[in-house]
């Protein structure tokens, strides 16, 4: 199985087998470790979409009470299973990675989205993604955008999100 991308790197691959495997058993860990309703972990981002090419990382979304008071004992949970508070900010969500065990954190494999449970963030996840999991069509749309970035984008993994940012929020907002 394919999973992880190096700091940096843009690449999508082939749907592989593995992937629903390792969210759950990644939802398992993180259960174990937090004590978060396994209601509170969900699989999203482009891993979670069936028959797709896809940037090699698990999205995960982890919906807590209120995401501007996170509890120390919730992101030490996280850190003693290896998912590392990134330096991204974003409004009204908290990231995490987890990177391949190399020593070198340099590829990740993991992502954590950290906002607040059956909030906007956590309900535009689960819809866009359970919206391209219920259309083919909408799947193959998005996987043509992603794919046509690779041709002609400049390989900036920010460029690569903001490009992707109005599809995705066109499929949320139709809920």
């Amino acid at each position: 199985m394919i999973l992880g991308l190096v700091q940096g790197e843009i690449q999508l691959v082939e749907p592989q087998v593995g992937w629903q495997e390792e969210f759950q058993k990644t939802r398992q860990t993180i259960h174990d470790a937090s004590g978060l309703g396994f209601d509170r972990i969900e699989h999203i981002g482009s891993t979670s979409i069936h028959g797709i090419k896809v940037k090699p990382m698990i999205d995960i979304a982890l919906g807590v009470d209120d995401i501007h008071q996170v509890s120390v004992e919730l992101l030490k949970s996280l850190k003693s299973i290896q998912f590392y508070r990134l330096q991204v900010v974003l409004e009204n969500e908290v990231v995490l990675a987890k990177f391949l065990d190399n020593g070198k954190l340099d590829t990740k494999t993991h992502i954590i989205h950290l906002v607040e449970y059956e909030g906007q963030k956590w309900d535009d996840f689960l819809s866009f993604r359970d919206q391209l999991n219920a259309s083919e069509s909408l799947a193959k749309e998005y996987e043509v955008l992603k794919m046509s970035y690779l041709l002609k984008g400049t390989g900036d993994m920010n460029d690569y999100t903001k490009y992707k940012e109005e599809f995705v929020r066109r499929i949320a907002e139709r809920r």
